[in-house]
This record gives structure tokens, sequence and C-alpha cells, in this order.
């Protein structure tokens, strides 16, 4: 997993080397949070997320994300790398996304890989909805195969003012054997245009039903955008930076 995101940072370092890249409209993100599970489990969950995008055409663009999370009590470390090549236009935003979530516990490590589409649109100038699906394998270290399924959400997002966001989504993933659902009430505020720093929190209830049955889980976090220079709103950050929700993997630390 470390060689992929070796790869990945270098593959970064690359495009932006390359002739023209000075003109490409380039972004980025930069969080980190803390999520409590409150059903008794003990889990500590940190986070750390990170996302590269840049556009190459007048409606066409590329992004790169990448994270870390620890979930303490259970000594469990996950790395996430994924990639989405996407079309941006005036109502919204289309995206094919491969993302890999690599678990790390006592015994073992499990690996999701997920590959889908994604979509948002504008309904309104402070109202969004998104929806994306796809497909996903799981592998599991020392069985022999893969077990596969796919996935699907969606999410509703409202400004109550520009620089003050409210969504809730709903995302499940089954896979044979199990499935997890999960359902997120979010809200984040941009504490100044001129200074993109953005505090955020929420909760998740998670129904896992092969990771160890129901989770509540609260979460808080801090998220820079580096997309622009001279001011910019919640939502104008949002809408033409980081793809956001359509480009996060399903799995339930994602939205944190």
């Amino acid at each position: 997993m470390k060689k992929i995101l070796l790869a990945s940072v270098g593959a970064i370092a690359l495009c932006a080397a390359l002739p023209g890249a000075a003109s490409a409209s380039v972004s980025g993100t930069l969080s980190g949070s803390y999520a409590d599970d409150t059903n008794g489990g003990g889990n500590n969950i940190w986070n750390v997320d990170g996302s590269l995008t840049g556009m190459f055409g007048s409606n066409w663009g590329a992004e790169v994300d990448g994270g870390y999370h620890n979930l303490d009590s259970a000594s469990a470390d996950i790395w996430n790398i994924g990639g989405s090549l996407f079309w941006a236009g005036m109502q919204g935003r289309l995206a094919a996304t491969v993302n890999y979530d690599d678990i790390s516990v006592s015994g073992g490590d499990v690996h999701f890989t997920s590959y889908g589409v994604g979509g948002e649109w504008y309904a309104g100038p402070s109202f969004t909805v998104a929806l994306k699906g796809g497909g996903t394998t799981v592998d599991i270290s020392g069985f022999s195969g893969n077990t596969s399924g796919g996935y699907a959400g969606g999410m509703l997002q409202g400004y109550i003012m520009p620089n003050l966001s409210l969504s809730g989504s709903v995302d499940y993933m089954g896979i044979s054997g199990g499935h997890i659902t999960s359902e997120t009430a979010r809200v984040e505020w941009l504490i100044s245009q001129t200074t993109p720093v953005s505090v955020y929190g929420g909760y998740q209830h998670v129904d896992a039903g092969f990771l160890g049955g129901n989770e509540d889980i609260f979460f808080v976090g801090a998220k820079l955008y580096l997309n622009g220079s001279g001011g910019g709103t919640l939502v104008d950050r949002q809408r033409n930076g980081s793809l956001g929700y359509i480009s996060q993997s399903t799995l339930f630390w994602s939205q944190y």
C-alpha cells in the first residue's frame, strides 16, 4: 500500500511539471478530523484526508484523493487512494471514479476496490443533489479468491448561507455475505472567505453487517480549501474544487 501511495505522489508531481500545467486550474483540500463511536466499542477514529484536482480543458478535469484513518481500540490502520476523471458544467458534474482501501488489523489485511460513476446536480443556487453507484471487490489476505458486490449512495445538500451548509447522505455497500449501510448528517461552516478554513461536524449511524453490528458515531474536523486566492464562498469552493461526495468511497470512514 505504501508503494501505491508513493507512486501516486510521484504521478501528481509529474503532472505538475508537465508543460502547460502552469495554465491549468489546479485546486486541493486538506482535512483532519476526529470521530467517536458511542456504542460502547470505545473506538476513537483519527482521520487525515487530501485531494488534488486539476482542469485540463474547458470542461474536463481529473482528481486524486488519499487519506489515512486509525481506529485505536481495534488497532486498525486504514489507507485509501482514489482517482477520478470528470466533466464539469454550469449545472453540475459527472465523474468516473476508482477507490482502493487497505485495512490492516492484527492477523491480516482486507482490501476494498470500488469503481463506478457519480454525479451532482445544482438544483438551485443553494441546493445540490448527488448520486453515485458502482461495483466493489473485496480481498481478504489469507483466503483464496475474492468476493464482490456493489454500492450506491445519495446526498442532499443545502446552503443556509453562502458559507454554511447542511447535508444528509445515505450510503450502501453489499457484498456476498453481508452489507454496510450508513446514514450521515453534516454541518460545515467556512470561517472566512479570504482564509479558506472550514470547521465541520456531524452524526453517523452505521449498520455494518459484517464488521460488528450497529454503531453511532459523532465527528468533528477542520478543512483547508486550496482553490483560488482572493476569496470565495463555501458554495463556490465546493462546486469549483474537489469533487467531494461523488468521488469518496462508500465505506463509512470516508465521510469524516
